[in-house]
């Protein structure tokens, strides 16, 4: 979901030094909410000798029996639970079902204070000041997910960059 705005700020004053740097200001924004990714739980490598089936490797792990979330899960650190899933012996498929477990949602706040300036007749400078991730919400990448490897279940990477800011003028004529 998306939702954008843009508010053209009103001057103060009718007249003088406040009325001049208060009028022309707009403000616009974009806050983007997502829910995570689905993902499958694999192997890594193809330890069934299937072969891959369009690049995708199609062996995916066993299900052990406990819980996929607890309440030490969801966070970089531990995803999901890692026990609750295990390597297939060698040579067989595993039973996790497709797209079992759902990855870190995200959302981000971008914003723009722009101002117009007439400087005569047919001529206009613009300053413009951009937010990018403007609330520094740090949006978890997607979970390691292959089952024989030592990061599985962890996050190690943002999906996102930091906030940024980006200053820009702009002459019209």
């Amino acid at each position: 979901m998306a939702l954008s705005a843009v508010y053209s700020i009103p001057g103060y004053g009718d007249s003088g030094l406040v009325h001049r740097l208060s009028h022309n200001w707009a403000l616009s924004s974009v806050y983007q909410v997502q829910t995570g990714f689905p993902l499958t739980v694999s192997v890594f490598g193809d330890t069934a000798n299937a072969g891959t089936v369009l690049g995708e490797n199609p062996i995916r792990a066993n299900l052990t029996g406990q819980p996929i979330f607890g309440p030490a899960t969801h966070t970089e650190a531990q995803w999901f639970n890692p026990l609750a899933f295990a390597a297939p012996p060698a040579f067989t498929f595993g039973d996790v079902g497709r797209n079992t477990v759902i990855g870190p949602g995200m959302q981000t706040l971008d914003f723009a204070l722009a101002r117009e300036f007439r400087l005569v007749e047919r001529m206009k400078f613009q300053f413009r000041a951009e937010f990018f991730n403007a609330l520094n919400k740090v949006n978890l990448g997607t979970p390691d997910r292959f089952v024989n490897t030592p990061q599985f279940g962890t996050i190690t990477e943002a999906s996102t960059p930091g906030r940024q800011i980006q200053l820009s003028a702009r002459l019209s004529f």
